[in-house]
């Protein structure tokens, strides 16, 4: 019997964040007005020739997530975010896939998710004379 695919939204994946240092006395929080973000993960090779042909060596594995939404009036959590950046504070991230949520017993309430720690490497935000201010962020992820 064949399986049906259905596609993944992306208005149904969302980013929540939390300070390391408030774990276990703040929850994660979603950013307001995430209109994308972008997840990438990149391993640079170096390639040594050899009388018997190439050898790959693979370095470390890269992630960083970019991301992007538009600013609201008074986010607390743009501000710790900022304020993450300047003082070098690991962040967790969880990315959440709002379409997949648990079947039963205690996993019944919760959503597929996957977890991160790192750094914010970027804030950016992007007053435009037309528009909202859009904030884009970068994190470079650990591990």
């Amino acid at each position: 019997m064949a399986t049906t695919k259905e596609a993944l939204m992306g208005k149904n994946t969302v980013l929540l964040f939390r300070l390391l240092k408030e774990q276990g006395t703040q929850s994660a929080v979603k950013l307001a007005f995430q209109t994308e973000h972008e997840l990438t993960e990149s391993r640079d090779t170096d390639t040594t020739a050899t009388k018997d042909g190439n050898i790959v060596t693979p370095s470390a594995l890269e992630t960083s997530l970019d991301c992007t939404s538009i600013l609201a009036k008074g986010d607390e959590t743009a501000d710790k975010l900022r304020q993450a950046l300047r003082d070098y504070e690991k962040i967790e991230i969880w990315e959440v896939d709002l379409s997949t949520k648990g079947t039963s017993g205690a996993d019944a309430n919760k959503y597929k998710a996957m977890y991160y720690q790192g750094y914010v490497s970027e804030w950016s935000k992007s007053p435009s004379a037309e528009d909202s201010i859009e904030l884009s962020l970068t994190f470079t992820i650990e591990g």
